[in-house]
């Protein structure tokens, strides 16, 4: 999961295409939402992507994957983030 303050919004673009393009061949479903609802306490962002990867195993190949890499610098200049994964059992 990543909730996101974007503060560029065409590198945002360009992050956006190289991630989903780091996903091709990569069995998981994208969720992405660009509002958010702020129930309590201070907003983390205006944007939630959440991706489910079939085990947890599978997220860490798609993280740490040369595709995806290269993706991480784009993301990093276009918005202020915290990327969360959240390990099940199935290890």
């Amino acid at each position: 999961m990543s909730v996101m303050q974007k503060h560029d919004l065409e590198k945002y673009a360009e992050y956006s295409a190289q991630g989903f393009v780091s996903l091709n061949g990569i069995e998981c479903e994208v969720i992405v939402g660009e509002g958010i609802e702020l129930l309590e306490g201070a907003p983390p962002g205006s944007s939630v992507v959440i991706i489910r990867f079939p085990d947890n195993d599978a997220a860490m190949r798609w993280y740490r994957s040369e595709a995806y890499q290269k993706a991480i610098p784009m993301r990093h200049a276009a918005a202020d983030t915290a990327f969360v994964l959240h390990f099940t059992d199935n290890k």
